[in-house]
C-alpha cells in the first residue's frame, strides 16, 4: 500500500471512529466526520488500486470540504443550536448545503467555493476557540487553517506530497476534536444529578 492510501485511510478511521465510537457525540459532528470519513475511504480504494473511481472520489472530497467542515465548525461553535443537536436538522442543513455546493462547484464552475467554505470553518473554530480561551477549540482550527493552506500552498516534506499532509493534518485535527466532544460530554455529565436530571445552581 502506497502512502496516498495509507494517509487516506488513517483519517477514515479517524473520522469513522468519532462518528461511531463510544461516546454519542452531536449529530452535525458525526454526520461531518462522516462525509470526511466516507471520502477517505473512496481516496484510499482509489490509490491502492483496489477501485479506482476518481470522479466519485473528488466529489465526496468537494462534499467534504464545502459541507463536513462547516458542519465541524457548527458542532465546535454553536453546540446548543438546532442544526448541531438535533438530527433532523442537521441531516436538512447537510442536503441543503451539499446542493449549493454542487451547483456552485460543477454548474457555475467556482471550484474555490470549497475552499473559502474549508478556510471559513478553520477560522471559525479557531477565532472562537481564542475568544473564549477554550485551549482544545482553538488548537483544532489553528491545526485545521494550516492543514488547508499548507495544502493550498502544495507544501511537501520528503516524500510526504501536499494530499498526504493534508490527510495527516485533518486526522490529528479531527482526534482533536473528538477530545474535545469527549471533554464536553464529561462537563454536561457533572451539571446531572444521579437521576440524570440537570442540577439546579
Amino acid at each position: 500500500m502506497n502512502l496516498q492510501a495509507l494517509f487516506d485511510g488513517l483519517l477514515a478511521a479517524t473520522a469513522f471512529y468519532i462518528a461511531w465510537g463510544p461516546a454519542r457525540f452531536a449529530p452535525a459532528l458525526r454526520l461531518g466526520c462522516l462525509l470526511l470519513g466516507s471520502a477517505a475511504v473512496l481516496g484510499t480504494l482509489r490509490f491502492s488500486g483496489l477501485l479506482a473511481l476518481p470522479q466519485l472520489h473528488q466529489y465526496f472530497s468537494m462534499l467534504g470540504a464545502g459541507v463536513g467542515l462547516p458542519m465541524l465548525a457548527i458542532a465546535l461553535t454553536q453546540p446548543g443550536s438546532a442544526v448541531a443537536s438535533q438530527r433532523r436538522f442537521a441531516w436538512i442543513f447537510a442536503v441543503i448545503a451539499a446542493v449549493v455546493c454542487t451547483l456552485v462547484v460543477m454548474v457555475v464552475q467556482w471550484k474555490l467555493w470549497t475552499s473559502v467554505c474549508a478556510i471559513l470553518a478553520a477560522l471559525s473554530i479557531l477565532g472562537y476557540g481564542t475568544l473564549r480561551k477554550r485551549l482544545l477549540t482553538a488548537a483544532a482550527g489553528l491545526l485545521m487553517l494550516l492543514t488547508l493552506l499548507a495544502f493550498a500552498l502544495k507544501f511537501q516534506v520528503g516524500a510526504l506530497l501536499p494530499g498526504d499532509i493534508l490527510h495527516i493534518g485533518l486526522a490529528a485535527t479531527l482526534a482533536l476534536i473528538g477530545r474535545w466532544a469527549i471533554d464536553s460530554r464529561a462537563a454536561d455529565a457533572t451539571a446531572q444529578d444521579p437521576s440524570g436530571r440537570r442540577s439546579r445552581p
